[in-house]
């Protein structure tokens, strides 16, 4: 896919998908993923993200993350985009592209390395490597932490491979700063969803990618209808609906933003289930409101 085109699908509504495990959270469910790609599929949504922080990258052994994008793709079917998460060390990334080429797949969004030592000097290098051995790939950026800033991006904007940023580190006015000084060669998204995605369409975004997405996206066309029209009055309505379930994502320090999403799916039919520690199980309480927001819905 040439980049012209995979920036016209990357322009809308994006789903990080959840990796359902086991019961005992030993094994990736394969058949879970495929359930819940095909629900996506039949909704139209977009653009798949799987191997995302929603989907518990880090959580995730090599094997097991070649399970998750294989079985994305399979249960896609050709009818929706996929875009893998890539990352960890150099060697582990460039691995990984190379199974993202065999599968057939044209993007990937590389994480932000978690890494404990790491300066914007090492940061421009690693991501100048990766970018490199991503020829022929569409990339994304994932901007979720302070060094990878304004005069980075310039520079790695020289890769013509590169084709847009997640932006989900900041604040609006950063990220409007940010897309006066660069302008509009790369696609901006709103990496922060819904609830956050009018403010950054006003100051430039072009995309949002989202997490309830995986249980609720016709919310998240709705919410992308309404941007798209410029009709934030309707934006804001989904926006108002919305914001208790992010205020409850946002619990014990946001670590329950991945467990909420696997509640409501559960919820609803699909296949959420338990988190892989570090990531905790939720209370009932926390199960019991999470149930009653989306209800509202």
């Amino acid at each position: 896919m040439d980049h012209e085109k995979f920036k016209d699908i990357l322009s809308g509504f994006s789903v990080t998908t959840t990796t359902p495990f086991s019961d005992d959270l030993s094994q990736i469910d394969v058949d879970a993923i495929s359930t819940n790609t095909e629900f996506l599929v039949k909704n139209d949504v977009p653009l798949i993200i799987p191997n995302g922080n929603t989907g518990e990258f880090y959580s995730l052994s090599e094997e097991e993350w070649t399970e998750v994008l294989q079985a994305s793709v399979d249960a896609s079917g050709g009818k929706a985009t996929i875009m893998s998460g890539v990352g960890q060390s150099i060697k582990t990334a460039v691995s990984q592209l190379e199974t993202v080429r065999n599968l057939g797949v044209k993007a990937v969004m590389i994480h932000y390395p978690q890494h404990v030592f790491v300066s914007e000097e090492g940061l421009l290098g690693y991501y100048r490597m990766l970018i490199e051995a991503a020829k022929g790939l569409n990339v994304v950026l994932y901007k979720k932490g302070p060094l990878l800033t304004d005069a980075m991006l310039e520079k790695l904007m020289t890769f013509e491979n590169l084709v847009g940023v997640k932006y989900a580190f900041g604040r609006i006015v950063d990220f409007s700063r940010t897309v006066h000084r660069l302008g509009h060669r790369i696609v901006w998204s709103c990496g922060t969803a819904e609830r956050f995605a009018p403010f950054f369409f006003l100051a430039g975004a072009k995309a949002f990618t989202s997490g309830l997405c995986n249980f609720a996206p016709q919310v998240s066309r709705r919410m992308f209808d309404a941007l798209k029209k410029r009709d934030f009055e309707e934006a804001m309505e989904v926006q108002r609906m919305i914001t208790p379930l992010e205020d409850l994502r946002e619990g014990r320090g946001v670590a329950n933003n991945v467990p909420i999403i696997k509640a409501a799916m559960d919820h609803v039919g699909l296949k959420g289930g338990l988190c892989r520690p570090p990531i905790h199980p939720l209370s009932e309480e926390e199960k019991n409101v999470t149930i009653a927001v989306i209800s509202k819905w």
